[in-house]
């Protein structure tokens, strides 16, 4: 499990000055060139978060962010190849878990930094409706839906489905997709009256058109990040482990359409 105890008098010093680099006229965050950046191997789901972490990280640290971005499959082979990489953020535990197995990341750096958020989203939504009286209303032509099989938010959309009782009623209104960016490109072409996202896909003003699914209905969608075994390792690495799991840090994941949970240590065993 990731040791907070190392870089808890580190963390403090570095975000002491946070609110007042917040405060007044934005600038751009001043790297400095005489320390080592960090390398992050990140998917491209999280990046739009992961940029404004790497923001907030630079202003407070002076040290540089450079990302590359992709599947997790993309980037874990990226770094089973010898890229130069120092943290890899995924989308799930799976692929880190896979590189610590093989001595290419280190288990005992790695942690959940954050948990996927599946939602229902329609912009034909009405105020005072529930999801299950949306669902029980039938006032929809078609549901996008994630093949729940191999999709874990489509397996949450499916177990709210199930929870609410409205399988039979929906199940000819159903629209299989490969994945929960598909089923929100049907409904914001209007192909789909409404369909099961990633919360963190959509804008704060489209988020009111979204009902968030009870973490309680599903496995919870675990993202992973972990350090990447180097010689020597980049010191700027165990830095930004230390910042991602900081509440700084957990603040922007959560406003950004992610929950936030006891972080769990990603291991080869799990």
């Amino acid at each position: 499990m990731f040791n907070q105890g190392k870089y808890k008098i580190l963390l403090a010093l570095i975000f002491s000055m946070a609110v007042i680099a917040a405060c007044g006229k934005k600038e751009p965050p001043v790297v400095d060139t005489t320390v080592s950046p960090v390398r992050i191997a990140v998917n491209s789901d999280f990046m739009p978060t992961a940029k404004l972490l790497a923001e907030q990280f630079t202003t407070n640290t002076g040290i540089g962010v450079e990302f590359s971005s992709g599947t997790d499959a993309e980037l874990a082979q990226n770094i089973m190849d010898g890229a130069q990489i120092d943290v890899f953020m995924a989308s799930d535990t799976e692929h880190p878990n896979k590189l610590v197995e093989v001595g290419k990341a280190n288990s005992e750096g790695g942690f959940v930094y954050a948990f996927g958020t599946a939602a229902l989203y329609s912009r034909s939504w009405k105020v005072n409706w529930t999801a299950g009286k949306y669902l029980k209303s039938g006032q929809f032509n078609k549901l996008a839906l994630p093949s729940p099989e191999d999709n874990r938010y489509g397996k949450a959309g499916l177990a709210a489905i199930e929870i609410f009782g409205v399988y039979d009623g929906v199940r000819d209104k159903l629209v299989y997709t490969d994945n929960e960016a598909q089923s929100l490109e049907l409904v914001n072409k209007r192909e789909a009256a409404a369909g099961f996202i990633a919360l963190s896909s959509i804008s704060d003003e489209e988020k009111r058109w979204a009902w968030v699914v009870p973490q309680s209905f599903y496995e919870p969608i675990k993202q992973g990040a972990v350090l990447v075994n180097n010689e020597p390792l980049n010191r700027s690495a165990n830095i930004w482990m230390g910042y991602l799991s900081s509440d700084a840090a957990q603040s922007i994941i959560r406003q950004s359409g992610y929950s936030i949970l006891e972080n769990d240590a990603v291991s080869s065993t799990q």
